[in-house]
């Protein structure tokens, strides 16, 4: 009787154990499982000139991810790949200025490398804060023009319509070049009125040291408010300036407004925003710039509403349009050194224009 009851008990025993145990491997499993599906809501955001910032929607039960990124544009460049972990962000550092990137990321589960996330492409640049006006049929900018003190550079001269904000950014020739350490230089902006003439005044920065925000030590220009037609002022570049290269430069902004602007930033009701390209110039960067003007591709007017020219090439192109999500979502030809982009919705697009073994990527703004 005794040896039965001994029985029984080390038989109950031995099932505990074994259910115990069976539980802590399913415990053990659960707390383990992962997943090598591609991450969900891959951005980039805080772009400048050499780094961004990739984020994604962390998965707890896969904490480990792959993040590869590489150049877009001529040659396909070799991956450049990080692993991190316990993270949904990684800040890309290094970058070349003003050149196109392609970055995807995925996850690790038990060492194997899951589904890569689509490709989110994006310019490494500097991005400056919107500015507009919300009606520019009382008045307008109709002129601004730029002559250079020094450098040898031709003044830069542009003439226009009404519009609440528009980007020359992209437009080659109305790319204002300037000398660091230069004195002398002059701008004048004309205004335009639909009516009797009322006061306007005029604002104007130039990122001097190229940290993509418009400083009140930056302000070039301020007239005041005032029925003066044609303001004017000469300006220096400090030796301190941001120095840039090729087609890599800042941003002029251009500001006409009804009341006095105190930022370069947000909207306003009367008046008009235009942004401009600068290239900030050393004397020793002079000859690589020249050599450069015959190889340069661009595209405007940029924001777009209906059709884009693309300056810089002798015969029609093929082209390819994309989202910001890295999808194909128009091809086609060139027709007059022209593209079509009516029938697109409102964002930004990159198109890839094909030329032999050159490809080029642009970045531009449907209206």
């Amino acid at each position: 009787m005794t040896k039965n009851l001994l029985y029984v008990f080390l038989f109950l025993i031995g099932i505990s154990f074994f259910n115990g145990k069976n539980q802590d491997n399913i415990y053990s499993s659960s707390a383990l499982f992962c997943d090598t599906n591609a991450p969900a809501n891959v951005q980039v955001s805080n772009i400048t000139a050499t780094s961004a910032v990739i984020t994604w929607t962390f998965d707890p039960t896969t904490p480990d991810y792959l993040i590869r990124f590489r150049p877009v544009g001529g040659t396909v460049s070799p991956w450049t790949t990080v692993t991190i972990s316990t993270l949904a962000s990684f800040t890309l550092t290094g970058l070349i200025p003003c050149s196109q990137y392609e970055v995807q990321v995925a996850k690790i589960c038990s060492g194997v490398v899951g589904t890569w996330s689509g490709s989110i492409i994006f310019v490494s640049t500097l991005n400056y804060c919107l500015s507009g006006s919300t009606d520019s049929g009382l008045m307008h900018i109709s002129n601004v023009m730029v002559s250079p003190g020094s450098g040898g550079f031709l003044p830069m001269v542009s003439n226009s319509g009404a519009s609440n904000y528009t980007d020359y950014r992209n437009d080659p020739s109305r790319k204002v070049n300037l000398l660091v350490g230069s004195t002398g230089n002059m701008i004048s902006v004309t205004k335009a009125w639909s009516g009797v003439p009322s006061a306007a005044s005029i604002s104007v920065w130039i990122d001097l040291n190229g940290n993509g925000v418009f400083e009140a030590t930056e302000k070039i220009v301020f007239s005041g408010s005032n029925t003066s037609a044609s303001p004017s002022a000469t300006f220096s570049i400090p030796s301190t300036a941001f120095q840039t290269a090729g087609t890599c430069g800042v941003t002029m902004r251009v500001m006409m407004t009804q009341a006095l602007a105190n930022s370069a930033c947000g909207t306003f009701v009367y008046g008009e925003v235009e942004d401009y390209g600068v290239a900030l110039l050393t004397s020793g960067s002079l000859s690589t710039v020249e050599n450069q003007k015959s190889k340069e591709i661009n595209i405007y007017p940029n924001p777009v509403s209906n059709v884009v020219t693309i300056d810089g090439i002798v015969s029609d192109l093929d082209y390819e349009i994309y989202n910001t999500a890295g999808q194909k979502i128009k091809t086609g030809k060139s027709a007059d050194r022209k593209v079509n982009v009516h029938d697109l919705i409102r964002g930004v697009y990159f198109i890839q224009l094909k030329e032999k073994e050159k490809v080029t990527r642009l970045k531009f703004i449907k209206n």
